[in-house]
């Protein structure tokens, strides 16, 4: 369901898994987020045709993951022993309660819910 509004969107789950690594602190455009096991879906409210991924694995243990989608969503997910940090160049809203995160585009407004779930207003 994406949101509760009614509007089309489309979703993709990151084929992340941070193998072995032993996570402590999870980070989204700045903010902390609860880390949760198989992570959260994306919902994008602008929908895309193709994408591109790719993670780049360091000497030391770290990755960062890389995804360049054609309606201009860029994700960048660094992965170390002690975090995750995932930059969206998009405002988000985040639903807790159903592991969700909903990139926004300028036209689209979200509402979050004391349960966690997130309303997308427009």
């Amino acid at each position: 369901m994406p949101g509760r509004s009614g509007r089309s969107s489309q979703t993709r789950q990151p084929q992340l898994e941070p193998e072995g690594i032993g996570i402590m602190k999870t980070f989204i455009n700045g903010n902390e987020i609860r880390y949760v096991e198989g992570g959260y879906k994306y919902v994008f409210l602008k929908p895309f045709g193709q994408f591109q991924e790719k993670t780049i694995d360091k000497d030391n243990g770290d990755k960062m993951h890389l995804e360049f989608y054609d309606n201009g969503v860029q994700i960048r997910t660094l992965m170390t022993k002690s975090e995750v940090a995932t930059i969206v160049n998009r405002e988000i809203a985040i639903d807790t309660l159903n592991n969700k995160i909903y990139i926004l585009e300028e036209a689209n407004e979200a509402r979050s819910n004391p349960d966690g779930s997130v309303d997308i207003i427009k």
